[in-house]
Formats: C-alpha cells, structure tokens, sequence
C-alpha cells in the first residue's frame, strides 16, 4: 500500500473513531505511527473526587463521560470537561451511556449501595478495558464477596481495580484523583513499548484535516 493510500485510509478510519497505522520505511528501518481514537472514562459519580480528576483526565486526551442522579451534581458549570453529562439512577445512567470494550470507567459514587447498582449493571453487560472502584480495602472486599454470592464472576470480579489508583500514599482528594489518572496511565500504557526502545509511535490526538 502506498503512503497515500495509507493517508487515505488512517483519514477514513478517523472519521469513524477506528485506530490507524502508517508505516514508512526509513534508511533500512521501519517505522509506525499509530493513530489511536479518543478514549472514554466514565466517571460514575459526580462528588468531590471527580473534579479534579475529570480535569486532569481531560489534559491527557480522554472524553469525559460523567454521571450521578443528582442534578446538583450532574451539570456542565460543575464538569466543564466533560462531553456527556448523565443524571439518572445510575443503572440507567449506564445504560444510557452504553459501555464499549474500549472504555475506562471510575466508579467513584457517594456511597457502598451505590458502588453495588453500578457494579451490577456493569459486570451484565460488557466488560470495559479498565475498571476501577473506590473505597477501602475492608470494604471493597466485602462487597466483591457478596457480589459473587450474588452470582457474579470471580474472574470478573479480579478484573476490578480496587482500592482505585495507584498506591503513591495520596492522601488529599487532589492526590487521590492523580493517584486514579496514574493507574489509567499505566492501564493504557501497559501494551505500549517505550519510544526510545521502539520504532512504533503513537498519538492520541488525530488531526483529521491533517491526514484529509
């Protein structure tokens, strides 16, 4: 394929929101540059914690998708970052929004009986790349136990990042929310080989009239 049909078809792979690749062979070497669509988090709840963590989110390329049943929470003034506002229960939040295997999702709602409707309705349905619960470690081990005596997956259940983010001693609700963009840095790093021991470059910021 040559490099215009490459252009062509990482262009029209954009538009749909598909990944694309262009390889050029340089003085022996090959080199790709993989073009990579805009992922989504979640952010199930709307409290402290998800301010400073959709805005940080939000300089690193995700689409910040936000939801919490209360209106006074679920608003653009609160979460300007955001693409999407939700402010339903939130088993029908999750619906609304429809998760994708590609997506991340926090849940990081006020309260034990929250976390559990969430984590019903998202062990259902697809599993998404990352998924991460806060709360303690006494707590969330018991709710995943009751949950799989709910009958859920304990294979699924493994998946879940929890306690959420990185153990870096955060303490402040700032710390704690970098402590979260941490995990989904490592997360969507953890099949990515380092550029300086690799040919293949990756960008999450497609320039659509660019590759047109």
């Amino acid at each position: 394929m040559t490099l215009l049909e490459q252009l062509q078809a990482a262009a029209e792979n954009a538009r749909k929101g598909l990944p694309a690749a262009l390889t050029i062979d340089a003085d022996g070497v090959q080199y790709t540059r993989n073009f990579m669509p805009q992922e989504r988090l979640i952010l199930l709840g709307g409290g402290t914690i998800a301010q400073p963590l959709c805005r940080y989110a939000a300089d690193l390329g995700f689409e910040l998708v936000v939801a919490d049943d209360r209106p006074s929470f679920a608003n653009h003034p609160r979460f300007p970052e955001a693409k999407q506002i939700v402010c339903d229960l939130f088993p029908a939040a999750i619906e609304k929004i429809g998760i994708r295997e590609s997506d991340y999702v926090a849940v990081i709602t006020r309260g034990h009986r929250y976390d559990a409707d969430c984590l019903r309705e998202l062990l259902r349905g697809i599993m998404p790349r990352y998924l991460g619960m806060i709360g303690s470690k006494r707590r969330t081990v018991g709710l995943l136990n009751m949950l799989e005596e709910e009958g859920f997956s304990r294979a699924d259940l493994d998946r879940i990042h929890t306690p959420i983010g990185l153990d870096i001693g955060a303490l402040t609700v700032k710390e704690i929310a970098i402590s979260i963009v941490a995990e989904l840095i490592a997360e969507r790093r953890r099949t990515t080989d380092r550029r300086s021991k690799s040919s293949i470059l990756t960008a999450e910021d497609i320039d659509l009239p660019l590759l047109e």
